[in-house]
């Protein structure tokens, strides 16, 4: 059985992007703030660190958001950059130096199903 692999990279500034991108919308992840660094606490979970200003201090705080949300903050990404995602296939992140990454894989009838839909959208 032949199984596609695709992965999209971000740079550590895209990633911040993104995230700011992704509160927008679910301001329940993460408060407003400077986003200072971003950390892969392990496998399944990522540690955000965000300055918050109130008055005239400024604290550091840290975050932390879980494999499934770091995995909808990346797909976002795509769909805002129009970077063709499949709905299809099981999807993984990973943090290194300065980039993280979303691999995607595809079996079989997932594989058939997303080049039917790429072709769909030439």
């Amino acid at each position: 059985m032949a199984t596609e692999m695709r992965s999209i990279i971000l740079s550590n500034a895209e990633f911040a992007s993104s995230l700011n991108s992704f509160r927008r919308t679910h301001e329940d992840v993460l408060p407003n703030g400077e986003i200072v660094s971003w950390a892969a606490a392990d496998k399944q979970a990522m540690d955000i660190t965000i300055s918050i200003k109130g008055g005239s201090t400024v604290n550091q705080m840290v975050f932390t958001i879980e494999n499934r949300q770091v995995i909808d903050i990346l797909v976002r990404f795509c769909m805002e950059n129009n970077i063709p995602v499949p709905r299809a296939g099981v999807k993984k992140w990973t943090a290194r130096d300065s980039t993280i990454s979303l691999s995607i894989a595809l079996q079989g009838s997932e594989l058939e199903r997303a080049n039917i839909d790429m072709a769909e959208l030439v």
